[in-house]
């Protein structure tokens, strides 16, 4: 263990992006043959949309109800003695697939904010690539776990290798929560990136105090990662109020405020409660706010009433792995965060991060709120994977607090408790994805 992680640190000095590309590279392929086929939540649903935006036929063998037929098994208890062959699943060939041809579809998707299914695109390359050389379900499923890896393990290091600050602290964001996923064909891998992509950049816009600072390159770019976030699961648009948040915007508006007189800032005061009082009228005739609040406080503060997804909902690293691992990788996590590298953001910026975060939290939780029906009883819907890559949120809080406290240590101690940290959960959850899979015979990803 030791001389795999030196190895590491040689090869990442001073150069974090590299150790995330190897050590990304080497997790996801060990899990694409050690993680049980369709296990790895919604696999069986996510292969069939990869295979359906290159398919002209689409055949009956790769429709979601067969795969979920798989999925279903293979999520059971003991699944390679309960009716799945894992021989067959990789040597039968498909005919329908075999004699399926090549046509390119646009699919829609309600669970996307634009309602255009790219996120599926990565590993339904992946598919196209495996059903033209042997195709089988677990050809096609290992090369779309496979496409989806690269797409995930290259654009994170590009974004990491380019961003301006916190690096050691990106490559643990960017990694441990999202072990689960950037080995499979969900668009959730899509969705991890646009966030990325769209965070990194709106740190570097913060630094700017001017809108004419922005260089053309600069607006473009960030035009791209709005329109990522678009096309990415519906949650995610709660990222774009960062953008309201910028200095740029912001501090236009406070100088405005303070070169009013007196009066005008009393009737703004007037207009921002009178405007406050129907938005609470509002809110509360659209979901019924004193139970909103009681249900949210018992799904998610009240441990003797919150389900299973409540109790896990920090659990950052993979609900498999004992609850003292994730306090370990949290604690090292915000060690890298408060000591790496400090910087004065603006006040305004830092509470518009943690106001996105305790947005994205509340607006999901409402949609499900609504779907139900205003339910009177907990919720148990809302997982975690859906708050993690909002952790990023809290990076310029504690590099705020750094700058204030001078908490600042030497590279080499941030960047030995990133390795460490991080290549202990890749390590712990493959050990368990093996001996969950393959010894005791459950559920290898995750916790029924």
């Amino acid at each position: 263990m030791k001389r795999i992680m030196s190895r590491h640190a040689n090869y990442s000095e001073n150069s974090p992006e590299k150790f995330f590309l190897f050590s990304v590279m080497l997790f996801g392929i060990i899990s694409m043959f050690l993680t049980l086929p369709l296990t790895n939540g919604d696999e069986g649903y996510h292969l069939s949309r990869s295979y359906t935006i290159f398919s002209k036929d689409m055949p009956k063998s790769m429709q979601p109800d067969a795969l979920r037929q798989f999925e279903m098994i293979n999520t059971s208890q003991d699944p390679l003695h309960n009716g799945f062959d894992l021989n067959d699943f990789f040597k039968t060939r498909l005919s329908d697939v075999e004699n399926d041809s090549f046509k390119i579809n646009i699919q829609k998707e309600n669970n996307i904010t634009a309602k255009i299914d790219l996120g599926h695109l990565p590993s339904a390359i992946g598919v196209l690539i495996g059903r033209y050389i042997y195709p089988s379900y677990g050809i096609m499923l290992l090369f779309a776990r496979f496409t989806n890896l690269i797409f995930f393990a290259t654009c994170l290091f590009f974004i990491i290798k380019f961003s301006n600050g916190g690096k050691w602290s990106l490559v643990m964001m960017f990694s441990v929560p999202f072990l689960q996923k950037i080995a499979s064909p969900s668009y959730d891998v899509f969705a991890y990136v646009s966030l990325a992509v769209f965070g990194v950049n709106v740190l570097k816009l913060a630094k700017f105090n001017r809108f004419k600072e922005l260089s053309t390159r600069d607006i473009l770019f960030s035009l791209v990662t709005i329109i990522m976030i678009l096309f990415s699961k519906s949650n995610y648009v709660f990222a774009l109020p960062l953008l309201l948040f910028l200095p740029m915007i912001t501090n236009p508006l406070k100088q405005l405020y303070i070169d009013q007189n007196r009066r005008v800032k009393l009737f703004f005061w007037l207009l921002m409660s009178i405007l406050f009082v129907m938005f609470i009228v509002l809110m509360n005739s659209k979901f019924g706010l004193i139970n909103f609040t009681k249900q949210f406080f018992n799904s998610y503060i009240n441990v003797a009433t919150m389900g299973r997804r409540g109790e896990s909902l920090f659990n950052v690293v993979s609900t498999i792995l004992p609850d003292f691992l994730n306090i370990f990788w949290i604690l090292c996590l915000f060690f890298v965060m408060l000591t790496e590298k400090s910087y004065k953001w603006d006040n305004i910026f830092i509470i518009g991060n943690v106001s996105v975060f305790l947005l994205n939290w509340v607006g999901i939780f409402a949609a499900f709120y609504l779907s139900l029906g205003r339910p009177t009883h907990p919720l148990d819907e809302l997982s975690g994977r859906y708050l993690h890559p909002f952790i990023i949120c809290f990076l310029p809080l504690a590099q705020l607090v750094n700058y204030k406290y001078k908490l600042t240590t030497s590279e080499k101690a941030v960047k030995w408790i990133a390795i460490i940290s991080t290549l202990s959960i890749m390590f712990f959850y493959l050990l368990i994805c093996y001996y969950r899979g393959y010894i005791i015979h459950v559920t290898p990803t995750w916790k029924t």
